[in-house]
């Protein structure tokens, strides 16, 4: 590829791009690979038919299934334009499984290499739901919903995401039942960690019950640093975003917006 940036699996003319984050992460008509953070462009080779299982050798292999609602998928770049044309879709509208193979995503002066297996799925008639993005699989700040009951409340606090996607754009949202009804501990338990055992997620926002039924959103924060004790804290959408980028900075800690929340315990100052 000549362009350097993210990869997709998707129909040209499909909407936005998924909420989710993560290596993977698909929608309708949507597939979006992080390609990493080499500087170097991709290589990418495409496979679409019968399923010739996983390869090894590789650095990582995911998997996810991607509903095709048009009949056609096409390999695009970052900025979402078909770099070939040849349809991927090879039986038409359905379900595809798509495995990602990756080797040297985020390593300097080497080109990432990907193999990208397009397999079609059973044709029931039925439409499965694209894999929910998991606590465990995920990596960086997480938005974590454990409340289903609200569906309204929930949709305008991801429509209020994708208007400003600056201030959120390193927020990997979590939307799976496998977490209704989950605690504090029981999330901060299902974060993975390195080979040092830092969390891969330090930060959380929670949408619990307390979270969506209140006009102003505000979500739980928490933090799974092991070196910051701030308490948590309830923080509003509208607060949310600039919370996110000065935590990314370092310009602030956690501990200093817990101490900063109004007498009712929530964080409502907003900076820009």
């Amino acid at each position: 590829m000549k362009e350097w940036g993210d990869l997709a699996i998707m129909d040209p003319d499909a909407g936005k791009p998924p909420r989710r984050r993560g290596f993977l992460a698909a929608e309708k008509d949507w597939l979006h690979i992080d390609a990493g953070n080499t500087l170097e462009n991709p290589v990418v080779t495409l496979y679409t038919g019968d399923d010739p299982g996983p390869e090894d050798g590789w650095d990582e292999v995911e998997e996810i299934t991607l509903i095709s609602t048009t009949g056609f998928l096409a390999l695009c770049d970052s900025g979402y334009e078909p770099v070939r044309k040849e349809n991927l879709a090879a039986v038409g509208a359905g379900p595809y499984l798509i495995r990602v193979h990756a080797k040297d995503r985020s390593s300097d002066g080497k080109k990432p290499r990907f193999l990208i297996q397009v397999i079609p799925g059973e044709r029931t008639g039925a439409e499965p739901e694209p894999t929910s993005s998991t606590i465990e699989d995920a990596a960086g700040p997480l938005l974590v919903r454990t409340s289903f009951d609200q569906p309204d409340a929930w949709a305008g606090l991801l429509q209020a995401l994708e208007k400003k996607p600056e201030r959120y754009d390193s927020l990997t949202v979590i939307d799976n039942r496998d977490y209704a009804g989950f605690t504090v501990d029981q999330i901060k338990a299902r974060i993975g960690r390195d080979d040092e055992d830092r969390p891969h997620s330090t930060l959380l926002l929670i949408a619990e019950q307390r979270a969506l039924t209140s006009a102003e959103l505000p979500l739980l924060a928490v933090n799974s640093a092991p070196d910051d004790d701030g308490e948590p804290f309830r923080i509003t959408l509208a607060a949310a975003g600039s919370f996110l980028i000065n935590m990314e900075l370092a310009n602030t800690d956690f501990s200093g917006w817990s101490r900063g929340t109004n007498t009712d315990g929530i964080y409502r100052e907003e900076h820009y």
